[in-house]
């Protein structure tokens, strides 16, 4: 189970504080501004033949003499993407962490009625979507996942995400080794008409260079090994430059109106989970 039983009594806090913070009592329940069957009135308009006689507003024929119908706001679930970075640079506790966030974030979709698209980025899995409380459990086996393979953000959203799809909320949460994948992965979603978000996990314990000398290093991805001599100087500028391309993702979210939050894998979940929460992330 992805969960400890005290972490489910987390969880059971944070959709009690996301049906707060969202509008309305269920955020399955959005209004998302166009005619249909709901329960919020949008306005009157001419009757016409074929028209519902329950919709007209006899109240209104009786001041006015003519008929007329209401209108009302159609009712419709928030579809929730999640894109989970599943790739082998994730491998342990950044991992773990990435799908605790996205098992949470996807649980309270559910509960709330929204409709959640899980989409794995790397290891070779596919795509799946759940809606209903009852997929609960499916969708918490799901983020449970094992990291492998390589990262393609763009590619997996454009793999998985259905050509209607338009609007909704999207949260990719990765490590983000690769800069210009996830801005292409943004930008694609952006086009999609999605509030986008991006959640930064970062091991700190595996980012620790190993000591200093003649050393061997292995892509976790690829497999590919290289030898270098590490010195101070070498290690100094691995972090320049790590720190340079996450300001530059933090940069290019603010530009795009997209959210960004840089967590630690060791973080506890319910924190990350409420802060987003916080920052609105999960209503329109």
């Amino acid at each position: 189970m992805i969960f400890t039983a005290q972490e489910i009594a987390q969880l059971r806090h944070l959709e009690l504080l996301a049906a707060k913070v969202v509008r309305g009592q269920l955020s399955g329940e959005r209004a998302m501004r166009k005619p249909g069957p709901g329960s919020g009135f949008r306005e009157h308009r001419a009757y016409h033949p074929g028209d519902a006689l329950r919709t007209v507003d006899w109240h209104a024929y009786a001041r006015m003499d003519a008929l007329v119908v209401k209108e009302f706001d159609a009712e419709e679930a928030l579809d929730l993407v999640l894109l989970q970075d599943c790739s082998g640079s994730m491998a342990g506790a950044a991992a773990a962490c990435a799908a605790k966030v996205c098992a949470a974030l996807g649980a309270i979709a559910l509960q709330q009625l929204d409709r959640v698209l899980w989409i794995p980025v790397g290891g070779g899995r596919a795509a799946e979507s759940f809606s209903g409380r009852a997929r609960l459990a499916d969708l918490l086996e799901k983020a449970d996942a094992e990291a492998s393979g390589r990262t393609n953000l763009l590619g997996a959203a454009r793999a998985s995400l259905p050509r209607a799809a338009r609007g909704g909320v999207a949260f990719l949460v990765s490590d983000f080794f690769d800069p210009s994948s996830a801005t292409a992965a943004l930008t694609f979603l952006l086009g999609r008409r999605y509030r986008v978000h991006a959640i930064l996990v970062e091991d700190r314990e595996a980012l620790k260079p190993p000591p200093l000398g003649r050393v061997r290093l292995v892509d976790r991805e690829t497999g590919e090994a290289k030898t270098l001599d590490l010195t101070d100087q070498t290690v100094a500028e691995y972090r320049r430059s790590r720190e340079a391309r996450i300001e530059g993702l933090r940069h290019f979210c603010r530009r795009a109106g997209a959210g960004f939050l840089r967590v630690r894998a060791d973080q506890p979940f319910f924190e990350i989970v409420r802060a987003a929460i916080a920052r609105g992330w999960l209503g329109r």
